[in-house]
């Protein structure tokens, strides 16, 4: 299972991301169905960049009317850029974040 994002300049500065169908998907392998969720509701996740540095991803919720689906990685900035891609997989029961391409 992996999720694969390709970040945008407003999804790095804002660090406010839509949880596209293969992050839902892979939160929901992760016991974390954004289905069941409601608005405000978060789940956090331990996670590892490339170089081994710890982060941690939040998956929620919006607290609006329409509920979005969102994922923020904390650090992204000082790993990605606007353009590269990145992957998010369990890799020997960790999580791991890495680039896929790079722009």
């Amino acid at each position: 299972m992996e999720a694969q994002i390709k970040l945008t300049p407003t999804m790095l500065e804002k660090a406010i991301i839509d949880a596209n169908t293969s992050v839902r998907e892979f939160a929901l392998s992760q016991g974390i169905d954004f289905a069941a969720m409601v608005s405000g509701d978060r789940h956090q996740l331990a996670a590892f960049f490339a170089d081994g540095s710890e982060t941690v991803i939040n998956l929620y919720r919006t607290n609006n009317a329409r509920g979005d689906r969102r994922i923020s990685i904390k650090d992204i900035k000082k790993h990605f850029n606007a353009g590269d891609i990145l992957s998010i997989q369990l890799i020997n029961n960790q999580i791991q974040i890495k680039g896929v391409t790079n722009a």
